[in-house]
């Protein structure tokens, strides 16, 4: 049962193709659904392919509420540098490929593993001084960026041969806002031969998997009905309070409830549901000597949820 007013809302996990910005896809998901409420959630670079999930409709209140935890897998190439810090780049130097065995790689790179800095990539769109950086590089200006906090929870060797040194195939687990061609010209750097990313496939964006993405090929043949993923599956990370009905035109009016007996944390972000659909998102916070929720999304539903 859907419990929102549109049957067209929710959550889609698109298989972005190479070749197309995250804003084409958006541009044509518009089209092909004609739903004019769409966004996504964390840019993929024009070259990359993957998972890049979009929200629909009122699903798209909620997407800073979603995981933003990423997997990817990434080609590494030794001995360039670009301007870009990925192939697609103008190369600015070039140097000798060290020899390095599986196990000296594996010891490297446990160096990349855990909680780091990361400068972000000029051609990123993260905004300095009010323009995204992209439109600086874009006019061959380089300014200084702030760096920001992301974490590496694993990086796997997929594929390395010691005739071709230059080349290792990479499984990376990180944070949302970790730029993996970034993370190859730091080890580039490490190592002293410079490094660039080559080509880059998201696996995994939050609980959305490659394995369960459609092409916008398969969308435009019709949205199977499997493929819409409900706000409240994709929230299941966030704790959960159940409403009683009598409660219903109070959570409609965004009046806070009362939550039972538990050490919340203020500010906490909290499912609020009835019969298991969710009908809002809230934070909890103390008032009065007791632990309320207060709504700040607040959903439009069906009255047939009350069936």
């Amino acid at each position: 049962m859907n419990p929102l007013k549109s049957p067209l809302e929710g959550f889609l996990n698109i298989l972005k193709p190479p070749g197309m910005t995250s804003h084409d896809v958006v541009a044509k998901a518009r089209r092909i659904l004609r739903e004019k409420r769409i966004g996504h959630m964390g840019t993929l670079d024009p070259d990359a392919a993957g998972v890049l999930p979009i929200a629909l409709g009122q699903a798209t209140r909620l997407i800073e509420l979603v995981r933003g935890d990423k997997s990817y897998r990434a080609q590494l190439l030794l001995g360039r540098i670009t301007d870009s810090q990925d192939v697609s780049g103008r190369i600015v130097e070039e140097h000798p490929i060290p020899q390095l065995t599986r196990q000296a790689w594996e010891e490297l790179l446990k160096e990349f593993q855990g909680l780091m800095e990361q400068i972000p990539p000029m051609v990123s769109a993260v905004s300095v001084g009010g323009k995204r950086l992209y439109e600086y590089a874009r006019q061959g200006i380089e300014v200084e960026r702030p760096s920001r906090k992301i974490n590496i929870d694993r990086i796997d060797i997929v594929q390395y041969h010691e005739h071709a040194p230059g080349e290792l195939i990479l499984d990376v687990d990180c944070s949302g806002g970790t730029y993996i061609r970034t993370l190859c010209h730091d080890i580039g750097q490490r190592l002293g031969c410079g490094a660039i990313m080559g080509w880059l496939i998201r696996r995994r964006s939050g609980p959305f998997r490659l394995q369960n993405s459609c092409t916008l090929k398969e969308l435009e043949q019709g949205l199977a009905p499997e493929k819409l993923v409900s706000p409240g599956e994709v929230l299941q990370h966030l704790p959960n309070m159940e409403i009683n009905e009598r409660r219903l035109p109070a959570l409609k009016q965004g009046l806070a409830q009362f939550l039972p007996d538990k050490n919340w944390m203020e500010g906490q972000w909290i499912r609020m549901n009835y019969r298991g659909q969710l009908l809002a998102v809230g934070q909890a916070i103390w008032q009065d000597d007791r632990w309320l929720c207060q709504p700040r999304k607040v959903l439009q539903w069906s009255e047939s949820i009350l069936k």
